[in-house]
């Protein structure tokens, strides 16, 4: 069995310095939207909640 060479499989030839700051770049971007939209989420839950208390006062 050949074992892999970790070194040259991460720095994909010259295309390394290209490539791992692009795919850190997306994954921060998709985490900051789905942090966005958690947030908004909760934010609205809290609206409606206090909507809605609002209108069931007599």
């Amino acid at each position: 069995m050949t074992g892999v060479d970790w070194t040259q499989a991460l720095s994909m030839g010259r295309h390394g310095l290209y490539v791992w700051p692009a795919f850190g770049l997306t994954l921060a971007i998709l985490g900051g939207l789905l942090l966005q939209g958690w947030l908004a989420r909760r934010r609205l839950e809290r609206e409606l909640r206090q909507r809605w208390r609002r209108e069931r006062r007599p």
